[in-house]
């Protein structure tokens, strides 16, 4: 009689076996148990559908090689461990198990065949950007789907996740089906032996299908026909999403900022177009301005709005930290907001005028015209995929480039136009005409000169003309040059005070470093970049006391909102709260007055 005896290792399940029992436990664990409740759905089932969708995209990249099976032994090895007794035992623990047909054929002296299977049988199918299809007859363990759409037909051990495309199951899956920005369709004749998950898509379930889970339909319909199998709870959640579930398909999978399936997007683009319109057609200077900058240096803009969007954030990070710059950080992000939307204008204009030239149209170069051309090459390139995108980081960047480049060099040439006129003397005297002899001949300048006519009754000879203050010689600044010098020395006066932890230390900072360098050189650090400088009304110089009541006073200015700030803009001498309390103007002085060495 002869008995087979199954050895440890005959019995125990491969590594491959115990790492599915595993994950299918899990995945049971992580669904079943995590406390969905009939008829409504908690913040666990978001978190078991979660740790579903996490399990398996972990395992689909984890899975261990699948076991080979060993090799077959040659026919007088196999036919000695039938015939070996002991020998045969020990042959057995080693071997893997086989069917009987396999020992039978090695008993006949033939090789034992491997296990077979009815169709392909693959670890895992993880596809990105493409569908997939899993067809009947085949097997994997997990199914992982981004960028495309899931069909399944043969069986899955585990479960089967879709982002951003539907999934229809008419075969066998033993964990659960999840999909994102898609639907799940689960056909006849499919089991499905844990819960179906559709977030922002509908859920249907044809006749003959069976569920042995709960299913839940997250912004779409759940359609169950009759004759369907659900042992678990159903629930629908009515939330209408499908306009962003379209955006999220359509314009942030595909990295562009406008889709034509997106009708909502269109409008707000449309918006955008409107506005852009206005500011071309109420500030044509500042425009003209850009415009003109584009064609002397294309290449500095492009540059410069890269420096500047690197700054901006390390600058508005600065700010925040601080109270002071808390208050400073809205006109700052005011500021760039207005200087970009300026140079989008510009740009497109620029573009739609250069295609304009090219064509020879005249029609096509008024700026008007010029800037709804532009907006339509632009809108093109937005609907390319993953073009669409780096035109949109492009436009803005260069933009902003286009802004920056505008105001340096607007400054620049305003500082240069408006130098101070050489005082003329108020009238000419004996010196003056002393003066302009000693230019002629010797002859000439050694010939006795008539005396001047004695001034008729009740004149007095003109007096020598006095000193001109500062404040009268040299133009005013205007708001953006004292908002830039400000922005400077924010920064600097920023960065002492996140070393000494903020306020009251802060403050006394700051109040220090603008009443003693208006008290020393008349100006501060941002004002010598700039070529700025404090100068009283009276023509006196500036004493400490007044440079600190100056201080307190456009510390007060910050607080009310910064309207002493504001007044600069439309006051007639360019002067804010704090200057007319103090009685001071601030002045451009001409390039190459030395400010430090003053």
């Amino acid at each position: 009689m002869k008995t087979t005896q199954k050895t440890v290792a005959e019995c125990a399940p491969s590594d491959g076996q115990l790492y599915r029992r595993g994950t299918a436990l899990a995945g049971r664990s992580s669904v079943s148990g995590s406390g969905w409740v009939a008829h409504g759905i908690s913040g666990a089932a978001w978190a078991a559908a979660l740790a579903v969708a996490a399990l398996l995209l972990v395992g689909a990249t984890a899975l261990p090689a699948q076991q080979t099976k060993a090799a077959p032994q040659d026919a007088g090895a196999q036919s000695g461990a039938l015939t070996g007794g002991a020998a045969a035992g020990a042959v057995q623990a080693e071997a893997p198990e086989t069917n009987s047909s396999a020992a039978a054929g090695g008993a006949a002296g033939q090789p034992p065949q491997a296990e077979q299977r009815p169709g392909l049988d693959r670890e895992a199918v993880v596809v990105i950007g493409r569908d997939a299809e899993l067809k009947a007859g085949e097997t994997a363990d997990v199914v992982v789907v981004i960028g495309g759409s899931a069909k399944v037909h043969g069986k899955v051990r585990e479960g089967v996740v879709v982002i951003g495309g539907d999934v229809e199951v008419d075969g066998d899956v033993g964990d659960a089906v999840v999909a994102v920005l898609g639907s799940v369709r689960v056909g006849q004749g499919a089991e499905l032996h844990q819960d179906v998950v559709a977030v922002m898509g509908a859920v249907k379930v044809e006749p003959k299908a069976t569920i042995h889970g709960d299913v839940f339909a997250v912004a779409g319909r759940l359609e169950v026909a009759e004759g369907a199998s659900i042992k678990g709870h159903t629930q629908e959640v009515g939330i209408n999403l499908e306009w962003l579930k379209k955006w999220l398909l359509q314009c942030c999978f595909k990295l562009r900022p406008l889709a034509p399936q997106v009708g909502w997007i269109w409008v707000v683009a449309g918006a955008f177009f409107l506005f852009y319109l206005l500011v071309a057609a109420a500030f044509p200077r500042p425009v003209q301005a850009c415009v003109d900058v584009l064609n002397e240096r294309p290449a500095t803009t492009m540059v410069l709005g890269l420096v500047a969007k690197l700054l901006v954030p390390i600058v508005s990070l600065i700010l925040a930290v601080t109270v002071i710059g808390v208050l400073v950080l809205p006109f700052v992000c005011l500021a760039v907001f207005f200087g970009v939307v300026v140079g989008k204008v510009a740009l497109l204009e620029w573009i739609g005028l250069r295609l304009g030239q090219h064509s020879g149209i005249a029609a096509l170069q008024k700026p008007l015209v010029a800037f709804v051309l532009g907006s339509v090459i632009l809108t093109l390139f937005y609907m390319v995929w993953v073009v669409g995108l780096l035109a949109y980081l492009w436009f803005g960047i260069w933009g902003l480039g286009v802004a920056v480049t505008a105001v340096i060099g607007h400054l620049r040439r305003r500082r240069t136009a408006q130098q101070p006129a050489a005082a003329q003397p108020a009238a000419a005297g004996p010196a003056a005409a002393v003066a302009g002899l000693a230019g002629m001949g010797g002859a000439q300048a050694t010939a006795p000169q008539p005396a001047p006519a004695a001034p008729p009754p009740g004149l007095t000879m003109p007096l020598a003309p006095a000193a001109v203050p500062e404040a009268l010689s040299y133009p005013r600044a205007g708001f953006w040059e004292r908002m830039g010098a400000a922005f400077l020395d924010s920064v600097l006066v920023l960065m002492v005070d996140v070393l000494v932890h903020g306020p009251p230390w802060g403050f006394l900072v700051a109040l220090a470093y603008f009443a003693g360098m208006w008290a020393w050189k008349g100006t501060t650090i941002g004002g010598i970049v700039l070529g700025l400088k404090v100068v009283r009304l009276d023509g006196q110089p500036l004493p400490f006391t007044v440079a600190l009541v100056r201080a307190l006073a456009a510390a007060f200015s910050v607080v009310v909102l910064f309207l002493g700030f504001l007044w600069i803009a439309w006051d007639a001498e360019k002067q804010g709260w704090h200057d007319r309390i103090a009685g001071t103007v601030v002045v451009r002085l001409p390039r190459g007055t030395p400010l430090l060495c003053a």
